[in-house]
């Protein structure tokens, strides 16, 4: 549940509490005062602070590159120390003073200035290196800065950088980015010490990308045929789903936000595979090669771990138990089916389209249960997509183009008020949430 849904109910939930007289209004008072402090809120000031923080950022940069040749180089090496020494003076500064949003501020001004002294560094000393590696080390420093100065703002911009990082170096040079994932649970301990939600959701867009990019690697296993490929995909989508099970468990409520991030990710791919030319075989022959067997044992692994550890900490009634069970396992015996064997003709993407139906109706079921608006409404979002993409695979090729638009803007319309209705009657059972 996202924390601002969660103190709307928690409010009119314990209003209800002291009129039954088990909890005093002093107490109730203290327990929603707790909550706000703990739900994060944008603020002019900080976003000020953030702001200048960039501006004074490329201002200094743009400096540099005006005037950098008039400098001998003794004096741009004291200008490069100057910077990122008073940069983080002026954060301990701030931190006396008790301005948090500014001290925010000389955070990431002084990742800011990290990268430029990397550049200017290399630029004084003609290093020649792997352009990527700068990126890198940039983002080294960023996560190292994030830490020591507890700051998100500096662990959102080493991230961002990690993924400029990790796109160089897997899309444009075709090259793993193996180190990608020491940094990653490096990251992922600071942001779960901190409990950063937004840092948390950028750590697991990370781990999506780098996992986007194997696909665009030549690897002998695969031989850039599309049916391996595809067999690839289908393991990530099993770890992922695996992965996403284990944040739901942690008790940091950030590692749980991040999780959705994840969960997004799997709903994106299963809904992907839903499409008949993705999942097609060519005709291909089954390949049980044990290097694939592996592979669908550490993902079947993760994705039984996962949803084991998920299933101790669920109390579910027995038709909840039983759907669940029948989702998880059609979803794992897909993913089987895919990696092991080859098809033809368009049943399975029928299959594909079931369980992502399946897993829809679920996601319904848990927005009504914790009173969760937000997730109702993605769940129709998506059906309205899932619905759209059906109709242009059933009658692209069948209908006359205006017959195809005419029939489908009636269609749509139709769907999108039974939709709505849909949408409103099961947000009328979630008696603590207002309507829009």
């Amino acid at each position: 549940m996202n924390d601002k849904a969660f103190g709307k109910r928690l409010a009119k939930e314990s209003e209800r509490w002291q009129q039954e007289g088990w909890l005093s209004a002093e107490g109730r008072q203290a327990i929603l005062a707790d909550v706000a402090t703990r739900q994060g809120r944008l603020s002019w000031p900080g976003g000020l602070a953030q702001m200048g923080a960039l501006l004074l950022g490329i201002g200094v940069l743009s400096w540099f590159a005006a005037n950098w040749d008039a400098i001998s180089k003794p004096g741009k090496l004291l200008v490069i120390f100057l910077a990122l020494s008073s940069s983080h003076a002026a954060y301990g500064f701030s931190m006396t003073r008790g301005l948090q949003k500014l001290a925010q501020g000389m955070a990431v001004l002084s990742v800011l200035l990290f990268g430029a002294a990397i550049m200017l560094t290399g630029q004084l000393y003609h290093i020649d290196a792997h352009f990527p590696d700068g990126i890198a080390l940039w983002a080294a420093g960023g996560l190292l800065t994030a830490a020591l100065l507890q700051s998100q703002p500096a662990m959102l911009i080493s991230l961002g950088l990690a993924a400029l990082w990790t796109g160089y170096e897997q899309f444009e040079y075709a090259q793993m980015n193996w180190l990608l994932p020491g940094y990653l649970l490096l990251a992922a301990l600071v942001v779960q010490r901190q409990g950063w939600a937004l840092a948390a959701r950028g750590c697991a867009a990370l781990l999506l990308l780098w996992l986007t990019g194997w696909h665009a690697q030549s690897w002998p296993l695969l031989d850039d045929a599309p049916q391996a490929h595809l067999r690839l995909f289908a393991l990530q989508l099993l770890a992922l789903a695996g992965l996403w099970a284990m944040t739901q468990t942690s008790r940091q409520p950030c590692m749980r936000t991040g999780g959705g991030t994840l969960l997004a990710g799997v709903l994106s791919g299963t809904f992907a595979l839903t499409f008949p030319d993705f999942v097609s075989a060519y005709n291909e022959q089954p390949v049980l090669d044990p290097l694939w067997l592996a592979g669908l044992l550490a993902s079947g692994s993760l994705y039984t771990m996962g949803l084991l550890l998920l299933a101790r900490r669920q109390v579910l009634s027995p038709l909840r138990r039983y759907s669940g069970l029948l989702l998880v396992a059609s979803f794992a015996v897909l993913v089987a089916c895919t990696v092991l064997f080859s098809y033809s003709g368009s049943w399975p993407a029928l299959l594909w389209n079931a369980v992502f139906l399946g897993m829809m109706g679920w996601m319904a079921d848990v927005g009504i249960r914790e009173g969760d608006r937000a997730i109702i409404n993605q769940v129709f979002g998506a059906l309205l997509c899932w619905l759209l993409a059906r109709y242009v695979d059933a009658f692209w090729t069948l209908l006359d183009r205006s017959l195809f638009f005419m029939a489908g803007g009636v269609l749509l319309l139709a769907a999108g008020g039974w939709m709505e209705r849909r949408r409103r009657s099961l947000l009328a059972r979630i008696p603590t949430e207002e309507q829009p």
